[in-house]
C-alpha cells in the first residue's frame, strides 16, 4: 500500500547531507573541518579526493598509485592531519587500498605517539582502520608481502593491543579509545569488523595464533576484574564494549565467557534467588543491560541458557513479554530454545498475553513464536488458534478474511473489511510464511483460495505479501491439488504480476511449479496482452525469459520444448533424493 495512503500526508524524510557537502558548506564560512585546523589548499586538495575517491579505477595497480600519491601529500604531518575531520575520512576510505610501504610509513608516525591518537575524534577512527588493514596483511598467505613486512605488521599489532590492555582502566571510559578497545579485541579473536555499525564494512573472518588469542584472554580477565565493572552493563559505551567482548570470547574461552557472564547478571540483578518480578522489570528499563542481555542469550550455550532461564526468567516471562525491553529478551529466549519440552513450557505461558502483545505492538514476540513452532514442531495448531482468537476471527472464512487479518495483525473488530488495499504488517506477512510451512496448514492455505482473487493480486504485488508466494508453493506441506487451485484462480491476473517488481518475484514461484497445460494458459494471456506486459521493465524480462516471441510463432515446437525441460527437470529432483 502506498505510504502516503495510511492517514494523512506523507512528508518524505529530508535526505542527509553527505560528508562531502557538509565539508563544502563548512569551507565557505572559513572553517575546514572540525579538528585540527589545516591550510585552505590542502584542505581543498582532500575535499578533491573525498569527491572523486569512490570513482572507479582500470586496476587495482592504479588505484593503489593514486593511493598513494594522496598519502605523500601529508608529508610528515600524518597525525596532525589524521586530526582533521576530512582527512580522517579521506585516509579511513582509502588505507585499506595503500601499498605496504605507505601504510607502514603511517604506522610509524601513529606508535610513536598513541596515547592522544586513542583518545582523538577523528585520528581515532583512522587507528581502528590501520589495525583492521594490519590485521588482514599480516596473516595473509601470499606471495607479495615479505617476511619482513608481515613482522613488522605483527608488532604493530602487538604493541597497539598491549598499550591498550596496559590503559584499560582508562580507556574503556574514553568515547573515543572506546572504540579502540573494541577493535584491539574483535581483531585478536579474527573477527575485525565484529564491531563495525556499517553491514557494508565485512571481512573474512581469520584464525588468529595463540598468542593473540591469550592476549584476548588478558582483555577478559582485565575487564572482569576493573574495579567499577558493576556500572559497565548500565553504561552505553561500555555496554557496547561487553557486547564485543563476549561475542569474541566465546569461541576462544567458554571458561571466561561463564566468569564475564556470571559477574555481569550477578551484579545486575538481585541477589536473592526469590526475587519479584518488579525487580527484573526495574533491572531492564536500562537500555544498554537490555541490549547486553540479548547477546548474553545469544551467545550462551544450551547449557549456561538452561541455567540463567531458570534463576533469572522462569514464571516471569509472560509478564516480560508485555515490557517494552522485555519483549525482546523473550525474543532471544524463543529464537535460541532448542529444547522441546522447555518451548512447550515458554508458550503455555505466553499464549495468554498474546491479546494484550496485539494491542502493545510488540509483534516480534508472535513472529518468534511462530518460528520456533516451526522450527520445533509442537503446538503449531494452538498458535495458530491462539491467534486467531485473539484476532477474534474465525480459523477459516468463506471470503478468506482471516489471512488478511494475521497478515495485518488487526483484530477484526478494527479491521475495515471494504479497503481494497488492506494493511501488510512485515510480521504478519512472516507468521503467515510460517504458518503455511507447518505441518498442517490447510486452513489458512484455503483463506487465501477463498480470497476475492483481486485482493490476493494485490497481496502477491506488495513489497512484503510476495514473499507469501514462496511459502505457499515451496511449501513441503501443501498439496498439489491446493497448489494447482491457487494457479487457475490467477488465470487472467498473470500479466498484472509479471509488470509488477514484487509481483514477478511471486509469479517465478509460480511457474517452476506449473505443468505444461498451465504454463500454456499463461503464455496465452501474456501473448494476448503483449505490448502491455513488455512496456514495463519487469514484464519485458518475463516475456524474454519465458521465449514469448517463439510462442507466438512456434507453438508447437515451444510447448515440447517446455515439456522437455520440465521432464529434465523432474529427473534430476528424482536422482537428487537417490
Amino acid at each position: 500500500m502506498d505510504s502516503q495512503s495510511s492517514g494523512g500526508t506523507f512528508k518524505r524524510k529530508k535526505k542527509r547531507m553527505s560528508t562531502y557537502q557538509r565539508a563544502v558548506k563548512y569551507s565557505k564560512r572559513g572553517k575546514f573541518g572540525h579538528g585540527f585546523q589545516i591550510q585552505d589548499e590542502d584542505f581543498q586538495y582532500f575535499l578533491n579526493i573525498l569527491k572523486v575517491s569512490k570513482e572507479m579505477f582500470e586496476s587495482d595497480d592504479d588505484k593503489s598509485m593514486f593511493v598513494d600519491n594522496v598519502f605523500k601529500q601529508l608529508d610528515g604531518n600524518e597525525v596532525n592531519y589524521c586530526s582533521n575531520q576530512v582527512v580522517s575520512r579521506v585516509v579511513d576510505d582509502l588505507l585499506p587500498a595503500a601499498s605496504d610501504q605507505t601504510v607502514l610509513n603511517l604506522i610509524k608516525h601513529f606508535e610513536s605517539d598513541l596515547r592522544p591518537i586513542c583518545c582523538d575524534q577523528f585520528a581515532s577512527h583512522v587507528l581502528q582502520q590501520l589495525l583492521h588493514v594490519t590485521i588482514y596483511r599480516a596473516y595473509k598467505v601470499t606471495n607479495d608481502i615479505s617476511e619482513i613486512t608481515k613482522e613488522n605488521y605483527f608488532n604493530f599489532i602487538n604493541k597497539l593491543c598491549k598499550f591498550i590492555v596496559n590503559n584499560l582502566e582508562e580507556f574503556i571510559w574514553d568515547t573515543y579509545a572506546n572504540h579502540i578497545v573494541r577493535s584491539c579485541i574483535a581483531c585478536l579473536c579474527g573477527r575485525p569488523y565484529l564491531c563495525s555499525k556499517t553491514p557494508q564494512q565485512k571481512g573474512e573472518n581469520i584464525d588468529t595464533n595463540k598468542d593473540h588469542k591469550d592476549l584476548l584472554k588478558k582483555y577478559a580477565d582485565c575487564i572482569v576484574n576493573i574495579q567499577q565493572f558493576s556500572e559497565m552493563p548500565t553504561t552505553d559505551i561500555t555496554s557496547g564494549l561487553l557486547q564485543v567482548l563476549l561475542k569474541s570470547i566465546s569461541p576462544v574461552s567458554k571458561k571466561r565467557f561463564k566468569a564475564l557472564v556470571e559477574k555481569i547478571m550477578s551484579g545486575c540483578f538481585p541477589r536473592s534467588e526469590s526475587s519479584s518480578f518488579d525487580d527484573v522489570s526495574q533491572v531492564l528499563e536500562n537500555n544498554s543491560f537490555s541490549r547486553l542481555l540479548d547477546v548474553i542469550i545469544s551467545e550462551s550455550p544450551e547449557k549456561l541458557n538452561k541455567s540463567l532461564h531458570e534463576k533469572y526468567f522462569n514464571d516471569k516471562l509472560a509478564d516480560l513479554t508485555v515490557h517494552h525491553n522485555g519483549n525482546f529478551t523473550i525474543q532471544k529466549i524463543l529464537s535460541t530454545t532448542a529444547d522441546v519440552t522447555k518451548f512447550e513450557t515458554i508458550f503455555d505461558q505466553l499464549k495468554e498475553k498474546i491479546p494484550q502483545i496485539i494491542n502493545l505492538g510488540y509483534t516480534g514476540v508472535l513472529l518468534e513464536l511462530s518460528n520456533a513452532c516451526l522450527r520445533l514442531k509442537c503446538k503449531q495448531a494452538l498458535f495458530f488458534k491462539t491467534l486467531c482468537e485473539s484476532l477474534k476471527c474465525k480459523e477459516e472464512t468463506e471470503d478468506g478474511v482471516t489471512v488478511l487479518l494475521l497478515l495485518g495483525l488487526k483484530v477484526a473488530d478494527n479491521f475495515d473489511n471494504s479497503c481494497k488495499e488492506p494493511p501488510i504488517h512485515i510480521h504478519g506477512s512472516m507468521i503467515v510464511q510460517n504458518i503455511l510451512k507447518f505441518n498442517k496448514p490447510i486452513k489458512v492455505v484455503n483463506n487465501l483460495n477463498n480470497l476475492d482473487t483481486e485482493r490476493l493480486v494485490y497481496l502477491l504485488c506488495d513489497v512484503k505479501g510476495s514473499y507469501i508466494g514462496n511459502a505457499y508453493f515451496e511449501s513441503a506441506f501443501i498439496g498439489e491439488r491446493s497448489r494447482e487451485k491457487m494457479i487457475w484462480k490467477l488465470k487472467d491476473y498473470y500479466t498484472i504480476l509479471a509488470k509488477s517488481k514484487s509481483g514477478s518475484r511471486a509469479f517465478d514461484c509460480i511457474w517452476k511449479v506449473a505443468d505444461t497445460k498451465q504454463r500454456t494458459m499463461i503464455m496465452t494471456e501474456f501473448l494476448k496482452h503483449e505490448s502491455d506486459l513488455t512496456s514495463t521493465q519487469f514484464g519485458s524480462i518475463i516475456a524474454s525469459k519465458l521465449n514469448l516471441g517463439m510462442f507466438r510463432h512456434k507453438r508447437d515446437e515451444w510447448i515440447k520444448a517446455d515439456q522437455d525441460k520440465l521432464q529434465t527437470a523432474k529427473v534430476f529432483e528424482i536422482n537428487k533424493y537417490c
